[in-house]
């Protein structure tokens, strides 16, 4: 699901292969994620067909378990290089305005170190 390419080739190809080659690989990106959400709706019914049972965090919950987890995290993130740098990759996820469970007041004060 990725593609690779060194630059140094990339920046060999043409303006109207390069173009081509990111269009390519954008319509590759939207019929993989078209993909894998219709089988997240199809597993949703196997779940709920098996009588799977799906708790939620009560809202008025959130704000406690943010406060409580995000210092946690930062801890842990801290403890080597490679844990930062993948807590940073999920903590801009957290971030975006598709999670939105986290903003940086949250977290103001704390700090990737490692």
């Amino acid at each position: 699901m990725d593609f690779v390419v060194r630059m140094d080739v990339y920046n060999k190809l043409s303006p109207k292969m390069k173009a081509w080659l990111d269009d390519e690989i954008q319509v590759y990106s939207n019929i993989h994620h078209a993909a894998i959400q219709k089988a997240d709706l199809e597993a949703w019914g196997k779940f709920e067909k098996a009588g799977v049972q799906i708790n939620r965090m009560p809202l008025e919950d959130i704000p406690k378990w943010q406060r409580l987890a995000t210092p946690i995290w930062f801890k842990w993130a801290n403890k080597d290089k490679d844990a930062a740098r993948l807590f940073k990759l999920q903590l801009d996820v957290m971030e975006s305005h598709t999670v939105g469970y986290v903003t940086p007041d949250m977290y103001k004060g704390l700090k990737i170190d490692a």
